[in-house]
C-alpha cells in the first residue's frame, strides 16, 4: 500500500486568530502539515515549531512579491485567512506558483472580489460562503425543510460584535433553497453577541412552535481550522474550474465518509 501523501499547506495569516486553531489542528490530522507562514511583520519572536514536526519558516507580506526577497516554495496550496490589505498579494503568489487557493479572508472589495474571479481561470479556488462542515449540514436540513414549507419564513443570524453583515453564509443559503425551491427566504441580521469566542447563530423561524424551528450555534473557531484542512487536503487535487469558486457543496463527495460523519 502506497503512502498517504502529505500536503503542504503556506498559511496566509497564520499568526491570526484562525492561523492559531490551524497550528492545533494540523497535530491532530494525518496527511498535511504547515510548511509556512506569511504574517505582517517578521520578528525574532516567529521562532516556534509550526506543527506535526515541520520546520519553522515565515514570509511577510511586504517581500513575497518582491524578486530581490526570498520567496515562497516547496508548499502545494495557499490557505487565506488574512486581512484585505494582503489579499492582492496572496492571490498574486497563487497565480505565479500555480497551487490552489483557499479564500477565507472577509470584507473583500468588489474589485478583489474581481481579482479572485479571474484567477479561477488560472488556479482552483475554495471561495465558499462556509467553510464549517457543520454549517453545511445545517444549510442542507434548510434546503430539505424549504421544500415542504408552505408561506415566508425567515433566516434570523446573530453574531459577534464587528463582524460583517449580512453574512456570506446568509447568501449560500437563500441561493440554495432558491436554486432547489424557486422560493425566496428573508435574512435579518445582528451583530450583537460578545465577540470573546465569536458566536455565529443562524435560527429559521417557522413562525410555529419553537421546537419546529431550525437552529445552528457555533463558538470558536477550533472546528473552523479542522474543517478547513481538511478541504485543502481535497483541494490540492482538484482540476481548475475555470470562472467559477469551489464550496462545500461541490467536494463535499471528496472528503473522506469519517470526516463527513464526525460533522
Amino acid at each position: 500500500m502506497s503512502e498517504e501523501r502529505v500536503v503542504r499547506v503556506l498559511f496566509s495569516g497564520l499568526q491570526g486568530r484562525t492561523g492559531v486553531e490551524a497550528l492545533k489542528a494540523v497535530t491532530r490530522i494525518s496527511g498535511i502539515k504547515i510548511v509556512a507562514g506569511i504574517t505582517r511583520k517578521l520578528t525574532s519572536a516567529l521562532d516556534f515549531d509550526l506543527g506535526n514536526g515541520s520546520c519553522s519558516k515565515w514570509y511577510c507580506y511586504a517581500d513575497i512579491a518582491n524578486p530581490l526577497k526570498e520567496r515562497p516554495k516547496d508548499f502545494d496550496i495557499i490557505v487565506d485567512f488574512s486581512h484585505p490589505d494582503a489579499f492582492e498579494e496572496v492571490v498574486e503568489l497563487a497565480v505565479r506558483t500555480h497551487v490552489p487557493l483557499i479564500s477565507g479572508t472577509s470584507g473583500l472589495s468588489d474589485r478583489q472580489m474581481a481579482m479572485l474571479y479571474d484567477a479561477t481561470n488560472r488556479i482552483p479556488v475554495f471561495r465558499g460562503g462556509n467553510f464549517r462542515f457543520k454549517v453545511k449540514k445545517f444549510i442542507d436540513q434548510a434546503v430539505e425543510l424549504a421544500k415542504t414549507q408552505n408561506g415566508n419564513f425567515t433566516l434570523y443570524e446573530n453574531f459577534y460584535e464587528g463582524k460583517s453583515l449580512p453574512s456570506e453564509t446568509s447568501r449560500v443559503i437563500q441561493r440554495r433553497i432558491f436554486e432547489v425551491t424557486g422560493k425566496t427566504i428573508g435574512v435579518r441580521s445582528s451583530a450583537n453577541l460578545p465577540k470573546e469566542d465569536l458566536p455565529c447563530d443562524w435560527l429559521i423561524d417557522l413562525g410555529t412552535e419553537l421546537r419546529n424551528n431550525l437552529r445552528c450555534h457555533t463558538v470558536g473557531l477550533d472546528e473552523l481550522a479542522h474543517d478547513v484542512l481538511e478541504i485543502a487536503k481535497v483541494m490540492v487535487n482538484k482540476p481548475i474550474q475555470k470562472g467559477e469558486f469551489y464550496d462545500l457543496d461541490e467536494i463535499w463527495g471528496d472528503l473522506p465518509a469519517d470526516v463527513r460523519m464526525r460533522a
